[in-house]
């Protein structure tokens, strides 16, 4: 008996490459790649904006020139929006009730209003200058027992609050925003 041989099916012919499915795959990736280099740059600009406007109050007096100031030693804008003072602990509300604490009159001193104020980047704003020797040797050792706090935020809505440390030393901390307190505010 012979054998059939048997019959193979014919070679399948070789599969065509589908060069359009690599090349929306391929420009997919790119996309996507072009994205995240897109959302990162879009990241380093919001810091880079960040620390352009980031402004840094500092609380501070004098004695050479017998000045109570606040400097702005960041290189944005300080927009002031809650100021508060205290002495031994109590709240004072206005210079006013600052004046009978200091035991002085309106004519031993130079006040400036600092709740609401702008204060530029590298400025030095003068609170408070007593211009008479003897009245500032009087009222020094009373104003460090006062205690300043002020929120201040950038122009990109960033906020902090400063205030003297006994030390008279600042500290700063982040807040989400600035709340003022109408009971507790200096309203200058």
């Amino acid at each position: 008996m012979t054998q059939e041989p048997e019959t193979l099916p014919p070679p399948e012919p070789p599969r065509k490459r589908d060069w359009a499915a690599y090349s929306a795959v391929i420009a997919t990736l790119v996309g996507l790649l072009a994205l995240c280099v897109s959302a990162y740059t879009a990241m380093l600009q919001q810091q880079q904006v960040r620390a352009q406007v980031w402004p840094r109050l500092q609380l501070m007096s004098s004695g050479s020139l017998q000045e109570v100031l606040v400097m702005n030693k960041g290189v944005g804008p300080a927009l002031i929006r809650s100021v508060r003072v205290t002495v031994d602990g109590a709240v004072v509300h206005d210079w006013k009730e600052l004046e009978k604490i200091l035991g002085v009159t309106p004519a031993d001193y130079v006040q400036s209003t600092v709740n609401g104020t702008i204060i530029s980047g590298g400025e030095r704003y003068v609170m408070a200058s007593f211009p008479d020797k003897p009245v500032w040797d009087r009222v020094r050792p009373i104003l460090q027992r006062m205690d300043r706090r002020m929120c201040f935020c950038s122009t990109l809505d960033e906020c902090w609050w400063v205030g003297t440390t006994t030390s008279g030393a600042n500290d700063y901390r982040p807040v989400n925003h600035c709340a003022r307190n109408e009971a507790e505010e200096f309203n200058d």
